[in-house]
């Protein structure tokens, strides 16, 4: 129930203000190098975390660029669920949500002996 209405506000927010136009304008333009956003002005921004004895970890970011879809690096494929709505990774905070992924998509040409290769 949590993630579909996480979903419908997500999804009633870029109707509202536009796709890639957030609520609480950021800062900053971008966020590099562990720089601190402004909290909730990334909305479409993801947290890829994967398990490991007992407690879950940031691997990665991804994007939500769709109520139900989550675009990240090919890298990042050992995630085991999706982190939602957060804004400190290091606290619980109210509001997030956690889904585990349905479906994984790699692209065909992704090779993981060649990483470098794009």
């Amino acid at each position: 129930i949590m993630l579909g209405i996480l979903f419908a506000v997500l999804t009633l927010a870029t109707t509202a203000l536009g796709c890639g136009v957030p609520a609480y304008p950021p800062a900053v333009s971008r966020v590099v190098g562990g720089e601190n956003a402004r909290p909730y002005s990334w909305p479409w921004q993801a947290s890829l975390q994967y398990s490991s004895s007992g407690n879950w970890y940031h691997t990665c970011g991804g994007t939500l660029i769709a109520s139900n879809w989550v675009m990240t690096a090919a890298h990042c494929i050992r995630t085991y669920r999706v982190l939602l709505g957060k804004y400190n990774l290091g606290i619980e905070e109210e509001g997030s949500i956690a889904a585990q992924p349905e479906k994984i998509i790699v692209h065909e040409k992704w090779n993981s002996n060649n990483v470098a290769n794009g």
